[in-house]
C-alpha cells in the first residue's frame, strides 16, 4: 500500500507551544484510526531510521500514523522539565484530541510506545480522553518509585542514576535550524534552564508526592479501556505485565519473552516474535471491530527459558512459549522451601523437619564488589550485540550467603515472583540486602535466573524509613523480579544473598554484617505444574521487519566493557565506553555523532568509595553550514553523611563555546 509521508508539521497546544510531529497516511480518502507514539527522542534524527521501521509500518496495514516530539525535546517547543510530568501528560491529552479532529482521522485513536513512550501510555489511559480506545505498552512500568529513576527494585542504582546523566546530554542537544530560525535562542534557553534529573531524584528518596505524582499504580481502576503489556525477562521492568493484568479489569493481553528492553521483533535475546503482525491484529479489532480471534488467546503468553550456561551475550535463548488463561494462574503453585545450615530443604518434608531444629544462625559479610558481574539493570543494546546480560555467577556466589536444593524428581518450572522471608539482624542501622535465585550446573557454573534487591531501613515503608536497631531481629520479604524458567533435574536451585550488588544497588554507609537465622527464613517459589495446559497460544509467523529510513554510515561504532583493578588502590572499575559512529539521515542530512562512557568504582572494603561516573559527547552538524557539540560529565559520589553530584556541561557552536555550566551540590544519605 503506498503512503502519504508529511516529514514534518506543528501540533498547537492550548498554551499556545507547539511540538514537532511527523505523519504517514494511507491511500485515499476515508478517515482511519490513527496510531500514536509520543517521545522525547527527536523524530527528526535519532529515532528517524525506528520510526520509519516501526509505527510508520501501520500506514500500510490502513492506520494514520503520528509520531510526535514531547515539549522541550527535538524541535518541538520548550524546555522538558522532568519526565512525566503533568505538562507532559497534558499535552499528551491535547495531541490526542487534535489528532481526533484531522479530516484523515475518524476519530479513534491508540498510542504504542515502548519505555518512555510505554510509561506515557499508561498515564493517557488513566486520563481517558474520549477518542482513546486502546494502547501498546511495551518495557514501561506503572510503580514510578519501584521501577524508575533511581530507586529500582528497592535501591538506589548507580546505573539508573546513569539514565539522568544519558538525559543530562540528550536534553543539551539542539533543535534543527532549517526547522527553526529561533533555534539557537530555544538551544540556550533549554542549556540554561534544564535540570539535571539526578538532582530531582537525590532530592526526593523517599515515595513521597514527587514519585506518587502520575503513578499509575496509584489507581490502576482509572483505565477503562482494552490494554496489551509487553516485556522482557532480561528487561529493567519484567514486572509490569503481570501487575497491571492482575490489577485491572478491562480487556487485556500480555506477551513475556526472553528479550532485553526492545521491541519484539527486534528482540535480544530471541527468539523474537513477529510484533508488528501482532499488533496490527490488536489494533484491527479493537480500533476497526475485526473479530480476528485475538482475544480468544492466551490473556498471559509467556516465554518459558530452558536452563543455559551463564554468558553475557545469548543470541537466543531456548525454551517454548506458555500461556496462561488467568493471571494470577490456579496452574502455578507456592512451594515453601526453608532455609538451613545444610542448604534449602522443601517445607514439612521429614528431611525438613529433621534440619529445622537448632539451627545455628548464619553470617553474611560481602565484598562491596559483589555484583560487578550482574550485568546492566537494563540491557539496551542500542550500539548492538554486547555482553550487558549476567555473567557467570560462581564468582558473586563466593561472596555470598548460599542455599542449595538438588532438583531430583521433576524439573522446576519457576514462572512469576519469587520471595524470600528473612529473619536477620544487623550490626550497623544502615543495610540492604540482596537476593539472587542461580540454576547451578554440574561444573559449578551458576546462571542468574532473577533477583531482589531490599534497603532494610525500607523493610516497612518506601515512604516512612527507619533505622535498624542493631542485634535486634526482623522478619522482612524480598520480592524478586518475575521471570519463566526451568531448572532441570540434575542441577541446583540456588539462593544467594549477599549484602552488597554493586553498581546494581548503592552501599550502604557502613560495611554491615547481617546474621540470618534460618528457622524463621524461606524462600516461596512460585513453580507452574508439569501437567499444566496452555491457553490458546499465538502462533507467531516469521518475523516481519519495517524498511527503515534512509542512513549512511560514516564512522563505525566500536564498545568495550572491562573490569579493571587498581593494583595500588584496590579499586575495581566497570567501564563501559561506547563510540557511537557518525551517521548522516539522508532525509534531511543532518549528522549525528556521539561517544559515552560510564565508570563504576568501588573498593571491596570501603561502601564510601562507591563512585559512578557518566561523560557523553554528541555532535550535530549539516554539510559545511552548522555545527554544534556538547559534552555533559556527571559524578555521584558519597561519605557516611552524604552524596554528592559534581557535573558540567559545556556547548560549542562551530569552534565558539557557546554555553559552560558546573553543578555542585551535597544531599544527605536519607536511610540509603
Amino acid at each position: 500500500m503506498s503512503i502519504k509521508y508529511i516529514p514534518h508539521l506543528w501540533i498547537p497546544m492550548p498554551d499556545g507551544a507547539k511540538l514537532g510531529a511527523r505523519i504517514w497516511l494511507p491511500e485515499g480518502d476515508k478517515p482511519t484510526p490513527a496510531i500514536l507514539e509520543y517521545i522525547p527522542y527527536r523524530k527528526d534524527d535519532y529515532t528517524s531510521p525506528r520510526d520509519a521501521a516501526n509505527i510508520a509500518y501501520f500506514a500500510t496495514q490502513g492506520y494514520a500514523c503520528i509520531r510526535v516530539d514531547m515539549r522541550g525535546s527535538g524541535s518541538s517547543d520548550g524546555v522538558l522539565m522532568d519526565e512525566y510530568s503533568d505538562q507532559e501528560v497534558d499535552d499528551g491529552v491535547s495531541v490526542i484530541e487534535w489528532i481526533a479532529q484531522q479530516d484523515w482521522c475518524n476519530g479513534k485513536v491508540a498510542t504504542m510506545g515502548i519505555s518512555w513512550g510505554g510509561v506515557t501510555g499508561l498515564q493517557l489511559a488513566q486520563r481517558q480522553p474520549e477518542a482513546l480506545k486502546t494502547v501498546i505498552a511495551l518495557s514501561a512500568s506503572e510503580y514510578r518509585y519501584y521501577d524508575d529513576a533511581g530507586y529500582y527494585i528497592g535501591c538506589m542504582v548507580g546505573q539508573t542514576l546513569g539514565w539522568g546523566a544519558i538525559m543530562f546530554g540528550f536534553n543539551t542537544r539542539p533543535p534543527d535550524p532549517e526547522l527553526r530560525d529561533d533555534w539557537y535562542e530555544l538551544w540556550m534557553q533549554r542549556l540554561n534552564e534544564s535540570p539535571h534529573f539526578i538532582d530531582l531524584w537525590l532530592a526526593h528518596q523517599r515515595e513521597d508526592s514527587y514519585w506518587l505524582n502520575n503513578n499509575v499504580a496509584c489507581d490502576y481502576q482509572a483505565i477503562k479501556i482494552p490494554m496489551y503489556y509487553i516485556s522482557g525477562h532480561v528487561d529493567c521492568w519484567p514486572n509490569t505485565v503481570s501487575r497491571m493484568i492482575e490489577n485491572t479489569t478491562t480487556p487485556s493481553r500480555g506477551l513475556q519473552g526472553a528479550w532485553s528492553h526492545r521491541y519484539p521483533h527486534l528482540g535480544i535475546p530471541g527468539p523474537t516474535a513477529d510484533f508488528l503482525s501482532d499488533a496490527t491484529r490488536w489494533f484491527d479489532h479493537w480500533l476497526k471491530g475485526d473479530e480476528n480471534g485475538i482475544m480468544d488467546e492466551a490473556t498471559y503468553q509467556v516465554y518459558l527459558q530452558d536452563s543455559v550456561k551463564p554468558q553475557p551475550l545469548y543470541e537466543t535463548r531456548p525454551g517454548r512459549w506458555i500461556g496462561e488463561a488467568d493471571w494470577p494462574s490456579a496452574q502455578i503453585d507456592d512451594y515453601i522451601f526453608n532455609l538451613t545450615e545444610d542448604g534449602l530443604t522443601l517445607h514439612n518434608t521429614p528431611e525438613n523437619n529433621q534440619k529445622s531444629s537448632n539451627q545455628q544462625d548464619l553470617i553474611i559479610n560481602s565484598p562491596q564488589t559483589v555484583g560487578m558481574l550482574s550485568g546492566e539493570y537494563m540491557p539496551w543494546f542500542a550500539s548492538g550485540p554486547a555482553n550487558e546480560l549476567p555473567d557467570n555467577q560462581k564468582i558473586e556466589d563466593q561472596g555470598s550467603l548460599v542455599f542449595d536444593f538438588e532438583v531430583t524428581e521433576n524439573d522446576l518450572q519457576i514462572v512469576g515472583n519469587a520471595i524470600v522471608n528473612l529473619c536477620l539482624s544487623s550490626d550497623k542501622p544502615q543495610a540492604l540486602v540482596a537476593a539472587r535465585l542461580c540454576d547451578v550446573w554440574a561444573d559449578g557454573e551458576s546462571t542468574l535466573i532473577t533477583r531482589g534487591i531490599l534497603n532494610l531501613s525500607q523493610r516497612n515503608s518506601k515512604a516512612s524509613p527507619e533505622k535498624l536497631i542493631v542485634g535486634q531481629n526482623y522478619q522482612v520479604q524480598v520480592k524478586l523480579n518475575h521471570v519463566a524458567y526451568k531448572v532441570p533435574v540434575g542441577h541446583r536451585l540456588r539462593l544467594s544473598l549477599s549484602t552488597s550488588h554493586w553498581p546494581m544497588a548503592w552501599p550502604s554507609p557502613e560495611k554491615t554484617c547481617l546474621t540470618i537465622e534460618p528457622n524463621g527464613s524461606s524462600l516461596n517459589l512460585p513453580i507452574r505444574a508439569s501437567t499444566a495446559e496452555d491457553a490458546p497460544l499465538t502462533q507467531f509467523g516469521p518475523t516481519k521487519v519495517g524498511d527503515p529510513a534512509p542512513t549512511t554510515q560514516l564512522k563505525e561504532t566500536k564498545q568495550t566493557r572491562e573490569i579493571k583493578v587498581d593494583e595500588k588502590t584496590g579499586i575495581h572499575s566497570l567501564e563501559i565506553y561506547a563510540d557511537n559512529g557518525n551517521i548522516r539521515f539522508e532525509q534531511n542530512q543532518i549528522e549525528m555523532a556521539s561517544t559515552a562512557l560510564q565508570r563504576y568504582s568501588i573498593s571491596p572494603t570501603d561502601p564510601t568509595s562507591a563512585t559512578a561516573e557518566y561523560h557523553w559527547i554528541w555532535e550535530y552538524s549539516r554539510a559545511d553550514n552548522w555545527y554544534t557539540k556538547t559534552d555533559t560529565y556527571t559524578k555521584v559520589s558519597c561519605d557516611q553523611e552524604y552524596f554528592y553530584l559534581d557535573a558540567h556541561a559545556t556547548a560549542w557552536k562551530g569552534d565558539e563555546e557557546v554555553f559552560s555550566k558546573k553543578w555542585q551540590k551535597k544531599y544527605p544519605r536519607d536511610h540509603f
